[in-house]
């Protein structure tokens, strides 16, 4: 496992260089500090969409969910107004670096390679990512995937830990995205899937495939989530700590997600750094 973790933090770190490289040479922009943001008199935050459950649609077609409530209450505490900017994997990291948001909330990852990069937070949630499979298929232990073909998206998390896995006769079947991935096991296409455990299990009661279920006795990975600010706003940098740490042992970090994810946020209580 810990092998595992180490080709996971190259691979998203290495992702994150590339985009953010991009980003730097359209210029060097100012921190954004608590002042200055209370002179604006707003905070503009990108928030990471397309992840249902995390996220959804409201009546008048606007972003809602985990990460949108978790926004607001960021501006509410700082007492200025908030501005929302969707954000994807691709552009978050260039929207940030670029000024058109001050932070995001946007599921990224604090490995290393970010840090050399951006300010990121202590953890607000983490993931599970597990195996999806047949509810007849006994998946209990690794060496029960031999001979099996797993599906992932080509070069995602999932792709790098399951190839990583050295069990024998195990086949890895790539895609080019969750949704493809998801789609060969219910067409029958593989014996299983590697996917975010609360997204899988939503797309299971959705689409009302009781045949599916997620495997919980093989734990893939874990892996948490951290806001993340420019490299030198270290003012709001720390307060967003300070923040996180409220939220979370007053009870709202953990009331919000099973609001919104159903249950409560995976691996106890979120780890500091």
């Amino acid at each position: 496992m810990k092998r595992v973790l180490k080709y996971l933090g190259a691979m998203v770190g290495g992702t994150m260089v590339a985009a953010a490289v991009t980003a730097m040479s359209a210029g060097t922009v100012a921190a954004q500090s608590i002042s200055d943001i209370d002179s604006k008199g707003k905070i503009t935050i990108g928030v990471l969409t397309g992840i249902p459950p995390y996220d959804t649609v409201d009546s008048s077609g606007n972003t809602d969910g985990f990460l949108v409530d978790l926004a607001r209450d960021v501006a509410q505490n700082l007492k200025v107004e908030l501005e929302l900017v969707p954000v994807n994997n691709a552009s978050r990291a260039a929207a940030l670096e670029s000024g058109r948001v001050d932070m995001l909330i946007a599921h990224m990852t604090a490995t290393p390679e970010r840090a050399k990069l951006f300010l990121m937070t202590n953890p607000y949630g983490a993931y599970d990512m597990r195996f999806v499979a047949n509810k007849g298929m006994p998946l209990t232990k690794i060496d029960d995937l031999a001979n099996k073909r797993v599906s992932v998206p080509k070069g995602s998390t999932q792709d790098v830990a399951v190839s990583n896995l050295g069990v024998e006769g195990l086949e890895v079947v790539r895609f080019d995205d969750d949704a493809l991935a998801m789609q060969a096991l219910i067409s029958g296409q593989v014996d299983a899937t590697a996917a975010v455990a609360t997204v899988a299990a939503d797309v299971i009661r959705k689409r009302n495939l009781t045949d599916l279920e997620v495997k919980t006795e093989v734990p893939l990975f874990t892996l948490y989530w951290s806001m993340a600010v420019r490299k030198d706003a270290t003012q709001l940098h720390q307060w967003l700590n300070n923040f996180i740490y409220y939220e979370e042992v007053s009870g709202r970090l953990g009331a919000l997600h099973e609001k919104w994810v159903g249950v409560p946020i995976p691996g106890g209580k979120l780890p500091t750094f």
